[in-house]
């Protein structure tokens, strides 16, 4: 992957509009109203700018013990194919091996099975429900 100039922060202050435009750039229905409390359940978070403007997000769900799951990874249209997502996810992978967690795992599309097998996941078959949505889009 490329080298990213950019750096990778985290728990950096951030805004509920930023994560939902950004939501918007990569083509995700925007969360109105539920990135605050996203963000106060958040075991961390880790962000990419340019100047002010946020370019990349990723949030982190854990107990802050055995698990954590990386949600939302998003990276500005404009800002793809930089190794901005692999900055991100190798950053958050350091810092969670550091705080002591055991297992790290990510839910992707099959799309993205190539990026996360580079970022070094181990791709096995696990299930999902889905309850936003509908029942013909459920995969």
């Amino acid at each position: 992957m490329k080298k990213t100039p950019h750096q990778v922060e985290r728990d950096k202050p951030i805004t509920a509009a930023e994560i939902e435009d950004l939501r918007s750039a990569v083509g995700w229905e925007r969360f109105e109203n539920k990135y605050d409390r996203v963000l106060k359940s958040s075991y961390a978070h880790f962000t990419v700018r340019q100047g002010r403007r946020l370019v990349a997000f990723l949030n982190v769900i854990s107990d802050g013990v055995g698990d954590a799951f990386l949600v939302d990874l998003m990276v500005h249209p404009d800002f793809q194919k930089r190794g901005i997502g692999n900055a991100i996810v190798s950053r958050a992978i350091k810092d969670l091996t550091k705080d002591g967690i055991r297992c790290i795992q990510a839910t992707f599309s099959p799309k993205h099975e190539g990026f996360y097998r580079r970022c070094g996941f181990y791709i096995f078959k696990a299930g999902i429900i889905d309850n936003a949505a509908p029942r013909s889009r459920r995969f």
